[in-house]
């Protein structure tokens, strides 16, 4: 990455190969896969900038909002909530389309 680039959007990060780290203000650390969270993010809905996503993702430990989002080259650190298979992710999108 150069140094006049800009990681505002999840489609950022995708196009740059980089994950997402979420900081919650409790001390919780997680990172992310960004193609699943932009596919999650894009299937319910929501705005891809990280500056209006932050207020949609929780953290799991004090289910608290406002975690900081930032972009890491380091590999996702746990199993993620979102769909494992593509027979999954045509379910969720069935059931958040009615």
């Amino acid at each position: 990455m150069g140094a006049n680039t800009r990681l505002d959007s999840l489609s950022d990060l995708i196009k740059h190969k980089a994950n997402v780290k979420l900081i919650c203000p409790c001390g919780r650390v997680h990172i992310f896969d960004a193609e699943r969270l932009n596919r999650y993010a894009l299937l319910r809905s929501w705005n891809t900038q990280l500056e209006a996503l932050r207020y949609r993702v929780r953290c799991t430990e004090c289910q608290g909002r406002g975690v900081r989002l930032k972009a890491t080259p380091e590999p996702p650190t746990l199993a993620d909530p979102f769909p494992r298979t593509e027979v999954e992710w045509k379910r969720l999108h069935r059931r958040l389309r009615g």
